[in-house]
């Protein structure tokens, strides 16, 4: 198996039990690149780049990304948790395609002030994950736990939270037209405006 090293270039390769922990990897880039239970928690990936990649079952908690690129990019069953997803590099991507969690654990993490339009986060753990100043419209929060998630001014129109549990969005303050919850998640957000349910 090809191992992962600085200003490496690949096409197409998939990386299996590759285990990474703590480590620097810088400058290299990963196209149509599938990671296969791999351990990349605490890896610091500096200016790389990942398009069109695919994480299944990987461990990438406190994962660095300074400087790096990321658009169209899928994780499956990944841990996930305390990732700064500010400092990867979105400023240079024109229309960077969106990221997509499926039932991964991405607690304590950071998308503050964020434009990820289309994110998808399906039944995930998004626990105290901070979406302030976030653009994340159309996005699809099927069934994700948002328990102490922090949302103000967040642009959330058309977003879908069906299934999804504890989402305590104060309605004033956040961007929610068009928005999609689920029956009893809509009572919580009347209880964010201090609005008492009679049966």
């Amino acid at each position: 198996m090809t191992p992962i090293t600085n200003n490496m270039d690949v096409f197409a390769e998939k990386f299996e039990g590759i285990d990474l922990h703590g480590k620097k990897i810088t400058k290299a880039e990963f196209e149509d690149c599938t990671f296969v239970s791999c351990d990349f928690s605490e890896t610091f990936f500096f200016a790389c780049k990942f398009v069109e990649c695919r994480f299944e079952n990987c461990n990438l908690s406190v994962m660095k990304l300074t400087n790096t690129k990321m658009s169209n990019v899928d994780f499956l069953s990944c841990k996930m948790i305390g990732i700064d997803w500010t400092m990867a590099d979105w400023k240079s991507l024109l229309n960077a395609d969106p990221l997509r969690f499926r039932e991964c654990i991405l607690n304590d993490s950071n998308f503050f002030g964020l434009s990820l339009e289309g994110l998808i986060m399906k039944e995930c753990r998004a626990k105290e994950v901070d979406f302030r100043n976030a653009t994340l419209q159309n996005a699809n929060f099927i069934g994700t736990d948002f328990k102490g998630a922090l949302f103000a001014n967040t642009h959330l129109e058309d977003a879908n939270f069906t299934d999804s549990n504890n989402t305590l969005i104060d309605v004033r303050s956040n961007h929610l037209k068009g928005a999609v919850f689920s029956r009893y998640e809509a009572l919580f957000l009347l209880e964010t405006m201090g609005i008492v349910l009679a049966d």
